[in-house]
């Protein structure tokens, strides 16, 4: 059941569509389409229709895109848009902003303070504008034990929310807590609640796909090795008072070279992650060199202590982990679901780690739900599930 909301948050009532898509994802701002006749939609229009939610699932989607076609059958009309997560993209901050936190209470402060300096006014003349009202962080929320990257400056705030949770399990999910008035004055204010995926890959909670449970009407699995390094040596240009200054216990790299005539001075070190490694290739390594260019928000390049040196090797080191997010092998898993013995939304959900059994592959993969596509159409509902990145073993049947 899909239900249309004004942009001051009224319960418009059930939309009478004829298809429609619901595009959760884990990592990203899901996506929606409604495809729906012309007079239905001419009715929500009137109504000011603004937002759209699938009942029984907890994102909200935000109309963005309209488009009107004449077909045989009749006019018709499809609205389509991301869900509220992306309108945290209106916010962003000009200046690097270091998160290193070890504990989750310090990585809820430092994402607070993030958000703060991202959604701050912007004057302009006598006027100061706010890219929204506010962003609160939802009671109930939970937060990694651990964060430690840097968000490069003018990164859009929800993208930058995205990489501080990327690879700890933990999501985000926004929804609406403020709504403009009838009048048009006020903003829209949001709500993001932090929780982890739930582990299903063992006990009594365990949730398997296969052939063997009879609860998979098709399965596909890629594998895209094509783009990775696992390799870096990381460059940082130095000024040439401080560059003899540097130790190689903390940079083995160092060379001079010179460009347009004029002397450049480099420091640099490496980074290696076997998990990115391609597969039976042997002791082969994909290098990249990576050169960066650290801000003052981050450290003070003229500064050449053993402990500003370690905090510079690292803050090179983070840029590495990030630019190999932009290069990671691409593992998936997709699968067209029956809802036998494990039932969507009540056994499982977006953002759990699940075990798919691919018997044809004598493969079993633990993965966690990245993705899921939901179809709607003549009250029939078919759901896609796609699993990123899984760990895989050996499984053969006894």
């Amino acid at each position: 059941m899909i239900r249309a909301t004004d942009y001051t948050g009224k319960l418009l009532g059930n939309v009478d569509f004829i298809e429609a898509s619901w595009d959760r994802k884990w990592s990203e701002p899901g996506e929606f389409m409604v495809y729906m006749a012309l007079a239905e939609y001419n009715r929500l229009d009137a109504l000011g229709m603004k937002y759209l939610e699938n009942v029984g699932r907890p994102e909200t989607g935000v109309v963005q895109k309209i488009e009107y076609k004449r077909e045989t059958s009749g006019p018709t009309v499809t609205v389509s848009g991301k869900f509220v997560d992306a309108l945290l993209d209106f916010g962003a901050y000009r200046k690097t902003q270091v998160v290193s936190a070890a504990t989750a209470a310090e990585v809820k402060t430092a994402i607070t303070s993030y958000i703060s300096n991202a959604i701050a006014g912007v004057a302009v003349g006598s006027s100061t504008y706010r890219p929204l009202k506010s962003v609160a962080v939802a009671s109930g929320s939970s937060f990694p034990n651990a964060a430690d990257l840097s968000i490069e400056q003018n990164t859009q705030m929800g993208e930058a929310l995205y990489s501080i949770l990327s690879g700890t399990g933990y999501g985000l999910l926004t929804s609406v807590a403020a709504y403009p008035a009838a009048d048009g004055s006020g903003s829209v204010g949001l709500s993001v609640k932090f929780a982890p995926g739930v582990d299903r890959t063992e006990g009594d909670a365990g949730v398997f796909f296969g052939k063997a449970y009879n609860n998979v009407d098709s399965m596909s699995y890629s594998l895209d090795e094509s783009a990775e390094f696992c390799l870096y040596e990381i460059l940082q240009e130095v000024e040439s008072d401080v560059y003899g200054s540097y130790s190689t216990s903390y940079f083995p790299i160092k060379f001079t070279e010179i460009e347009n005539s004029e002397t450049k001075y480099f420091i640099g070190c490496t980074y290696y992650y076997g998990g990115n490694k391609p597969s039976n290739l042997g002791a082969c390594y994909p290098k990249k060199i990576l050169k960066t260019s650290l801000s003052s928000d981050e450290c003070d390049l003229k500064v050449t202590t053993a402990a500003n040196q370690q905090k510079i090797r690292n803050l090179m080191q983070k840029k590495a982990q990030l630019d190999m997010l932009d290069h990671y092998k691409i593992e998936t898993i997709s699968i067209n679901v029956i809802q036998e013995r494990f039932t969507y939304l009540q056994d499982y959900d977006l953002g759990d780690r699940c075990a798919a059994l691919i018997d044809d592959m004598e493969q079993l993969f633990y993965a966690r739900i990245e993705q899921i596509n939901e179809t709607h159409r003549s009250n029939r509902i078919d759901v896609q599930l796609v699993l990123g990145t899984p760990s895989k073993q050996r499984w053969r049947t006894k």
